[in-house]
């Protein structure tokens, strides 16, 4: 027994050195860089020799109160750059990480200042620009200034459209995390096909597989009638006051299904930030079983009831005539909004709807590299402000979102919406539409500005 109560107290005390030798290799990494009080940072706030960064997950910097902070949002005036970052797998890395830095005026003649919640995003991050030539480094705790009401913060108007895998884990195991109102709620993973491999592979526990075949067709790919979506709510077990979650390996199906989704009346719909890799991120478990659908007998309204968040061709013509109030947006790619390629394999037409203005994309139809982070979040709304107003897209305007058959503009769409934009739609038919129609007038080439 004492020999049993000896080896008990060798153990506790072992854990305990272990415990107080990591706090100090902690300790000794953070006293490598300077700290800054609240204060400080209050007075060059508006200093153009500091720049401010939010170094925690993205979700964090769009709203949610994460971390055990008081206020969700980010510090005004704030940029991001998001320590998850650092653990992405891309090519070249490293340079795309100094270059994505730069564009956001973190340079080293700079006063950076790096915030977290937890204690640990900052020094990450801290430690790669130090590596790569930065000196002057301030950590800061952004706790302090969220307890503080008086301290500006910023949030995305409807940051909730866009959840943090751990607000579903949460949802999954019985908690109301926030702006959950409680009640039914559904899963769902969202690519093409019938049959989804990666679903097959691992998905979300209780995630039901939604074919986007359900809610569009071609040859154009616009949304089915109305009377057709409201058979796939109800296959699907959907209602007016279903909490419904949508994901996928690539999220742009998913944001495919929530504007649908919307338009018909859904009136809590949540797309995962980041895809399914910001659960697989977080450690969480994949289930492999088939969850089967269930069915219900209503609605609960009567489709559509947000009939303006879905826009066809007559309305399209509207827009574009009002050059002033309006802005018909090209969700492409530069080449295929000057004319160079269609971008489709199924879509012969080349160019553009008379009058649309280019509202950035990515190189490839598969690609929204302009509005994303590296880790496939959404990017900083500040930032797409910015390349939008140099075309005229501003929030003041009506404006509508068209790609080629739908699947990048909505999610540049609900991005808007998280932001706050009011005027906004999806204008269904998209470049597949307008090419195929007859006497429709389409330019190439660049536009003159």
């Amino acid at each position: 027994m004492k020999k049993l109560f000896s080896m008990i107290i060798a153990l506790f005390f072992s854990i305990s050195l272990f415990s107080s030798c990591s706090q100090q290799v902690e300790n000794q990494s953070i006293s490598n860089f300077k700290t800054i009080t609240t204060q400080e940072l209050k007075d060059n706030l508006n200093n153009s020799n500091y720049i401010i960064v939010d170094t925690r997950i993205n979700d964090a910097f769009n709203g949610w109160k994460l971390d055990g902070i008081e206020r969700g949002g980010h510090i005004k005036g704030a940029t991001d750059f998001s320590s998850y970052w650092l653990d992405v797998d891309i090519k070249d890395k490293e340079a795309k990480l100094l270059e994505i830095a730069k564009n956001k005026g973190i340079t080293p003649d700079k006063n950076v200042v790096l915030y977290d919640a937890n204690g640990k995003d900052a020094l990450k991050v801290a430690e790669f620009l130090s590596k790569n030539g930065f000196k002057n480094i301030y950590i800061y705790d952004v706790k302090q200034w969220a307890k503080d009401k008086n301290l500006p913060m910023e949030s995305y108007k409807n940051y909730y459209m866009l959840v943090p895998a751990k607000w579903v884990k949460d949802l999954i195991d019985g908690k109301k995390p926030e702006t959950y109102k409680g009640g039914p709620f559904k899963i769902f993973e969202v690519s093409w096909g019938e049959e989804s491999k990666d679903h097959n592979e691992g998905h979300i526990p209780g995630a039901v597989h939604i074919n986007t075949d359900e809610v569009e067709e071609g040859p154009m790919w616009n949304r089915l009638s109305d009377d057709r979506l409201e058979k796939f709510a109800l296959r699907n077990g959907i209602t007016t006051d279903t909490t419904v979650v949508l994901y996928g390996t690539d999220s742009m199906a998913a944001f495919r299904v929530a504007v649908i989704l919307k338009y018909m009346g859904v009136k809590d719909v949540r797309v995962l930030n980041g895809g399914l890799q910001a659960w697989k991120r977080e450690g969480y478990e994949l289930e492999t079983k088939k969850n089967q659908k269930t069915p219900v007998k209503s609605f609960g309204a009567k489709i559509p009831v947000n009939k303006d968040y879905i826009i066809d061709l007559p309305e399209a013509k509207e827009i574009l005539k009002d050059k002033e109030g309006s802005c018909l947006v090209d969700i492409r790619s530069w080449d295929e909004y000057i004319g160079k390629t269609s971008g489709y394999d199924y879509i012969k037409g080349k160019g553009r709807p008379q009058g649309a203005v280019w509202g950035h994309a990515g190189t490839d139809p598969n690609n929204l590299q302009d509005f994303r982070n590296i880790d496939n979040t959404m990017r900083n709304a500040k930032e797409i402000l910015e390349f939008w107003k140099e075309w005229g897209i501003t929030p003041d305007k009506r404006l509508a979102f068209y790609c080629g058959t739908g699947w990048r503009a909505a999610e540049v769409l609900w991005y808007a919406d998280v932001m706050g934009l009011e005027r906004i739609c999806l204008y269904d038919g998209g470049w597949n539409e307008w090419c195929n129609t007859k006497g429709l007038p389409i330019e190439v080439g660049e536009p003159k500005r």
